[in-house]
């Protein structure tokens, strides 16, 4: 019985470790540079070459144009939160 005992604590210990591991891992997520915005716009379609293209320089630019631009309907998904992630990697104030 000791044994036993012994065997369901140490699985017990097992599982929390991996949870907590797991926890951590991906709590690191929500940096700027991983958002929804970059799963698309690379490479050649970058952000970063997009608002040099448009000549960009304000927050209150990039939101006018990602939300009433030719593009708009493209972005109809794109969260408030994913906007302003991109607004803060490009460093628009």
């Amino acid at each position: 019985m000791r044994g036993f005992k012994l065997y369901s604590f140490s699985l017990l210990i097992i599982v929390l470790s991996a949870g907590i591991l797991f926890v951590l891992k991906n709590s690191g997520s929500s940096s700027a540079q991983d958002f929804k915005c970059l799963k698309c716009h690379k490479g050649k379609d970058s952000l970063e070459k997009y608002v040099q293209e448009k000549k960009i320089t304000s927050a209150e630019e990039f939101r006018k144009l990602v939300r009433q631009g030719p593009k708009a309907g493209l972005h109809l998904t794109s969260s408030d939160e994913d906007l302003e992630r991109a607004i803060k990697y490009l460093g628009l104030k």
